[in-house]
């Protein structure tokens, strides 16, 4: 029988006018050791500038994939799997437009499928950010209170380490767990949609692993945390979702919608300009429909026309 290493991978990114950091995602994914059998670029709803970027890559063959409206992360990545999906693919490694993969990082993680990790129905390496770790991106979670916490050092110096949920910064997901447990739920837009569907993959019987030997370097801008405000459409979605996703998967729904609540606000507490004009109002509205399970995009009633939404 084959080893997983030597199985059809195909590499899914999802951008959205960021056409230089894009840029640095396809050239560490030509520069992998072992390197991705197809490379799906989604273009969820860019301008011209990533069009012309993407013409200009020719180190490898892309499979461009656009949407001509923006379908958010959960939507840009269930478009891009769902293309994977339907062509030859046995691994699907998701990873956004500025999450830049290690040479070795997919050789690793295809490594530890034929070792530790063996049978997983995901794995996912180290995530660093702002020059240090970050992990945030790899969590447990409770399944009875929904709440989360992310692992210690002495679980990144192992070959590999339980997880109960990853952000699509460099998840490896088999597709043989991707078929039964769906897409991602792009009703959720933007923020928690990772971890809804990890939850999935876990409610269906599979295991996820850390293999913290494996780096992708995230390159977002210290501008793009929460906490850098201001208020917007980041924090309306991070807030709603996480008491969607934890009112849909913990065992004792009420309990966990109401950590959620606390453990978002708490979070909300310390974003600049949470006091600022409107940033009550988006908080109201998140939470009402967090607990009314409304989800889909940015309500109209909160537009600003100024306001970018995210890929």
């Amino acid at each position: 029988m084959q080893g997983p290493s030597a199985k059809l991978i195909a590499a899914v990114v999802v951008t959205r006018d960021r056409p230089q950091l894009l840029l640095q995602v396809l050239q560490a994914l030509h520069a992998q050791q072992r390197r991705p059998d197809r490379v799906i670029v989604v273009d969820n709803a860019s301008g011209a500038a990533t069009g012309v970027a993407l013409a200009g890559f020719t180190d490898m063959r892309l499979e461009v994939v656009r949407s001509d409206v923006n379908l958010g992360g959960a939507g840009g990545f269930a478009l891009g799997m769902r293309h994977a999906l339907a062509g030859a693919c046995d691994w699907l490694w998701l990873l956004d437009d500025d999450a830049v993969p290690r040479p070795d990082t997919l050789a690793l993680l295809a490594g530890a499928l034929a070792g530790p990790a063996f049978g997983a129905g995901a794995v996912a390496p180290a995530v660093r950010e702002f020059d240090a770790p970050a992990p945030a991106h790899r969590r447990r979670y409770s399944l009875w209170s929904g709440l989360e916490w992310s692992l210690g050092p002495r679980h990144y110096a192992s070959a590999c380490a339980a997880v109960d949920t990853a952000s699509f910064v460099g998840l490896l997901v088999a597709a043989r767990a991707a078929v039964p447990a769906g897409l991602p739920d792009s009703d959720l837009f933007l923020s928690y949609d990772d971890t809804e569907y990890c939850l999935r993959l876990r409610r269906a019987g599979w295991s996820l692993w850390l293999v913290p030997a494996g780096v992708v370097d995230h390159l977002r801008s210290p501008l793009a945390r929460l906490r850098a405000g201001p208020i917007g459409p980041r924090h309306y979605f991070n807030l709603r979702n996480r008491i969607v996703v934890a009112r849909r998967h913990a065992r004792l729904p009420r309990l966990a919608g109401s950590v959620a609540t606390v453990t978002g606000l708490l979070l909300w507490l310390g974003c600049r300009g949470r006091f600022g004009p409107g940033a009550g109002r988006i908080a109201l509205r998140a939470l009402a429909d967090g607990w009314a399970g409304r989800l889909g995009g940015y309500p109209a009633m909160l537009q600003d026309p100024a306001a970018t939404l995210a890929a």
